[in-house]
């Protein structure tokens, strides 16, 4: 487990964030190893439900990741995906068509990485997880798959949607306790928003995302998803002082 935050001096809070800020070249590598797997599993021949997608970082390129913390989600868009209702119909026969196409490049050693695809926790499993190495990686890094309705591709929303489009969320019949299944499908909007935050608050989100996968570590499920909290801090800046120089010790 990481380092205690009660063991940390408030006066210490900055350079603790600062130790566990990503590091940018191994991002960089990082992010070119991915592209490579993802444009080998383009290239597959998917069978069953699965025929085009495209694939989208997760905590990486929010610029919220923690230094320490060398995991991240790999979403997956899936064209032939019409409606919420279908990711959550089909989620089980489209991991375990991922999880075979990743042993197959695994086999082929088309991409010059190594990675362990980890068996399904459940036959209901909602992600796939692998970790993965390469000679440029200094560390393994630890993904979680999740297969998604393109639903802001389908409306051609790139950035900020308007209002109605979230009225027509909050009234549209998504099936009761799914709600938080279906935070994957809103990745893009979850980087945008974060991106063009402040540096200072960013930080304070890596503090707050820490605290979160210690508590995660203890505790184990259920626990709220880790970009409520993020919206959370977000929220308490905005309808507090909104100033992008702060004590970290009092916005954490």
């Amino acid at each position: 487990m990481e380092q205690d935050l009660r063991s940390i001096p408030a006066s210490k809070l900055d350079k603790f964030i600062e130790n566990h800020l990503p590091d940018t070249s191994f991002c960089a590598d990082l992010r070119e190893v991915i592209d490579a797997l993802c444009a080998l599993l383009k290239d597959r021949s998917f069978r069953g439900p699965v025929r085009r997608m495209r694939a989208s970082k997760g905590v990486k390129g929010k610029g919220t990741a923690l230094k320490g913390r060398s995991d991240a989600d790999l979403v997956v868009f899936l064209n032939n995906l019409t409606s919420f209702e279908d990711q959550l119909n089909q989620q089980g026969v489209l991991i375990k068509e991922i999880k075979k196409q990743l042993c197959e490049v695994q086999h082929e050693r088309r991409c010059g990485v190594k990675f362990e695809v980890h068996s399904l926790r459940s036959p209901n499993s909602r992600a796939l997880s692998f970790k993965l190495s390469a000679p440029d990686l200094l560390k393994e890094v630890k993904f979680d798959v999740l297969p998604a309705y393109d639903l802001l591709d389908h409306l051609n929303i790139l950035k900020k949607p308007n209002q109605q489009f979230y009225a027509n969320l909050i009234s549209g019949r998504t099936p009761p306790g799914k709600e938080g299944k279906l935070s994957i499908c809103f990745m893009g909007l979850q980087k945008y928003f974060l991106n063009c935050r402040p540096t200072k608050l960013k930080r304070l989100i890596r503090l707050v995302t820490h605290w979160y996968q210690l508590c995660k570590e203890k505790l184990g499920d259920p626990l709220p998803p880790q970009y409520a909290l993020e919206l959370l801090t977000v929220y308490a800046w905005e309808y507090g002082s909104r100033v992008t120089k702060f004590n970290t010790a009092q916005g954490f």
